[in-house]
């Protein structure tokens, strides 16, 4: 009698089911054409998937348009394969050394190999591709305003504790593993000046295996520090944690413990004002609360909304946050502002209420998402601004596209959504003049944009 054939044990994928990239396969060859929205360099090649070989769309990290490489397959996105490079066969000649010992590993950047000038057209470009696919491409895309090294003013870091000492950094590209960051040329000199200092201290107080989360942020007043460590710390840790702060001269540290909510934060050390500044009135951000990227980047979007608001009347800032441009709004007229994070508001509150401005700035938490302003909210307003978060504003759109606000500004950090909202307003009657793409994540695939529109 036959024996039956041994089955596969439960769980354990079959190598050669169809559309599967195989462990270890063979190396391909192919030519870069362009660099994809992600910051991948993209090409064709035939590619074994499963028993077929099929033509496909190829994303290599850290290549460039032009260049010849050699590439293992990985994993099939769908919509195109991912490999690994190996060798660069061809190199192009806009390739430079890139600026950081930790590019490649550390995943926050992906374009330092890439000169200046093709990477700063490439960013104003991401902007004009999302344009022309909802129908926009004859909209001017202005000159990209560009953010410079040492000049990123928060970052959020992760720190474990591992038998061989502690490391902090960012985590690998497409991975948990935490890169061990010595020097970012990307942050703020006086942001990178503490990392040496955190890390030893965590080094001394993490229990082994265990981890955490420093969130940095550069204000006005100086460094503001929000330790998030896997609990809450007793006497002696807060003295020690106190005595860092002293000795690093932070204006605040503040410390929650994992998986608890903001509302659980709680101040170490406020050694002064952790304060900044917006159309001349100073802010009291939330411990960890959202701050714009740069300076640079703040002042480009502020100085864009404040040249739509010439001559209007009401104004709203919805998706507002702390005031970073409600405030200067207020100095030109009535603002309401918005926000879903209650904590952002009662920041903005608080402010405009100590610069004797309460009677010109209205505020409101509200999910903007759930419940935008619309229909009688928004008779008699004659400027609207908002700056939501990737997601983008598609109810807030809808409900502007109804209304007759005149003029409507457009503050975004993903250029594919702010493309699906400005496509819903011009079909409501808005016209959409001019895009200024904003740099503000040097060598990153991401890229900040301001746009006005009117009726």
């Amino acid at each position: 009698m036959a024996r039956s054939p041994r089955r596969r044990r439960s769980g354990r994928p079959t190598p050669m089911r169809k559309g599967h990239v195989q462990a270890n396969a063979d190396p391909i060859e192919l030519t870069i054409d362009l660099v994809g929205g992600r910051g991948d360099g993209v090409g064709h090649a035939e590619v074994k998937l499963g028993w077929e070989t099929q033509r496909r769309s190829v994303f290599v990290p850290y290549t460039l348009p032009g260049e010849r490489v050699r590439a293992r397959p990985e994993a099939d996105r769908g919509e195109g394969v991912f490999a690994s490079p190996m060798e660069l066969l061809e190199v192009s000649p806009d390739r430079v050394e890139p600026p950081c010992p930790h590019f490649m590993t550390c995943g926050g950047c992906a374009l330092q190999h890439w000169a200046d000038d093709p990477y700063a057209a490439w960013k104003a470009e991401q902007v004009r591709g999302h344009l022309r696919r909802v129908g926009l491409g004859e909209v001017e895309v202005a000159e990209t305003v560009r953010a410079q090294p040492g000049t990123r003013r928060r970052a959020d870091l992760s720190a474990r504790r591992l038998t061989t000492g502690t490391v902090m950094g960012f985590h690998e590209r497409q991975g948990n593993r935490i890169v061990d960051v010595a020097e970012c040329p990307v942050l703020e000199p006086a942001l990178q000046a503490v990392l040496p200092a955190f890390r030893s201290a965590l080094e001394q107080r993490l229990p082994g295996a265990a981890s955490a989360d420093l969130l940095l942020a550069l204000l006005d007043t100086g460094v503001d520090a929000l330790l998030v460590l896997p609990d809450h710390p007793d006497l002696a840790a807060r003295e020690a944690w106190a005595a860092l702060a002293e000795s690093l001269d932070l204006a605040r540290l503040s410390v929650r413990r994992a998986g608890e909510g903001h509302d659980r934060t709680e101040p170490l050390a406020a050694r002064r004002a952790a304060t900044v500044r917006f159309g001349g009135i100073d802010v009291t951000p939330p411990a960890g609360g959202f701050l714009q990227a740069t300076r640079s980047g703040e002042a480009a979007i502020r100085d864009a909304v404040a040249a739509a608001a010439e001559g209007a009347g009401r104004r709203i800032d919805l998706f507002s946050g702390i005031g970073t441009l409600a405030l200067p709004l207020a100095a030109g007229g009535p603002v309401v502002a918005a926000d879903g994070d209650a904590r952002a508001i009662a920041a903005l509150r608080a402010a405009a209420d100590a610069a004797g401005i309460g009677d010109r700035l209205a505020t409101e938490v509200r999910d903007l998402f759930a419940r935008p302003f619309e229909g009688a909210e928004l008779v008699g307003v004659d400027l609207a601004v908002f700056d939501p978060p990737r997601a983008g504003a598609k109810a807030q759109a809808e409900a502007l596209a109804a209304s007759t606000v005149p003029t409507v500004v457009a503050v975004s950090c993903n250029p594919a959504t702010f493309a699906r909202d400005a496509r819903i307003l011009i079909d409501g009657g808005y016209r959409l003049d001019r895009v200024l793409p904003i740099d503000q994540f040097l060598w990153s695939p991401h890229i900040e944009l301001v746009a006005v529109l009117r009726r």
